[in-house]
């Protein structure tokens, strides 16, 4: 795999524990609000008929993070996929590729998902609008992280695991599995490419994601952040549940 670092993917903000539930809807039809882009042109996930939410346990030797992607609608506008960013390295800069694939790609007692990768993905791989593994709309930063494909369940799809790394502010995309071109189904948070600041009063604009840090900055506006978490150690990584389809197994897949 290309070792392609996207600026996004360093370390972020520590998310407070007051945060560690929450969630992100399509708000209007603008295309824009409640924290996220979206394509109006196609209108599907407009109104409410996407989110995601998130509820994150802080546990013995880690945090349990799931997320939860909602398309009610469900039909032509179900989804495909969606990306969650990740840490390409930890604090010393040493890469944590292998570390994201034990947890997601290749774990012990293998999850129920499937079409997993992990690495850089941007439009420029992947063909943008014209494949059915794209993500059009995409911004051109890209993002550095692990992809997971829609549940058995049309309308819902929930990702479940457990990991050392502390939670920051970061970035995701998710596309459906119909439209293409200037009629692309897609959505992202609004700060993607972006991270907080100390200065930062709102994270409306991103979601929480595992880090590849021990450690991190806290905004001083956000009471409950604390400094700190474990390093990671992949030797003790503990997959909960994957509510996905099938599996895919391929190491060093470039998505």
């Amino acid at each position: 795999m290309a070792a392609v670092i996207p600026a996004s993917s360093l370390a972020s903000l520590i998310v407070g524990s007051s945060d560690y539930t929450g969630s992100r809807t399509t708000v209007g039809t603008s295309g824009s609000g409640g924290g996220l882009v979206w394509n109006p042109a196609a209108g599907a996930w407009s109104n409410g008929a996407f989110s995601i939410s998130w509820a994150i346990t802080a546990v013995s030797g880690g945090y349990t993070y799931q997320y939860t992607v909602n398309t009610p609608t469900g039909g032509s506008a179900r989804l495909s996929h969606w990306i969650l960013e990740l840490s390409p390295t930890d604090a010393s800069g040493n890469s944590l590729e292998s570390y994201w694939e034990d947890l997601f790609v290749t774990p012990p007692s293998p999850g129920n998902y499937t079409d997993t990768g992990i690495g850089p993905i941007s439009t420029g791989e992947v063909g943008g609008t014209t494949s059915s593994s794209g993500n059009p709309g995409m911004p051109a930063a890209g993002i550095w992280g692990v992809r997971f494909t829609r549940d058995s369940d049309v309308n819902t799809t929930v990702v479940t695991f457990t990991t050392p790394q502390v939670p920051v502010w970061g970035d995701f995309y998710a596309r459906d599995g119909g439209g293409v071109a200037a009629d692309a189904i897609y959505a992202y948070n609004a700060g993607f490419g972006t991270d907080p600041t100390v200065n930062t009063t709102s994270f409306l604009n991103w979601i929480p994601r595992p880090d590849g840090t021990s450690d991190g900055g806290c905004p001083p506006t956000n009471p409950n952040c604390i400094p700190g978490g474990s390093a990671p150690e992949p030797a003790t990584l503990a997959l909960m549940g994957l509510g996905l389809a099938g599996l895919g197994l391929s190491r060093r897949r470039k998505i």
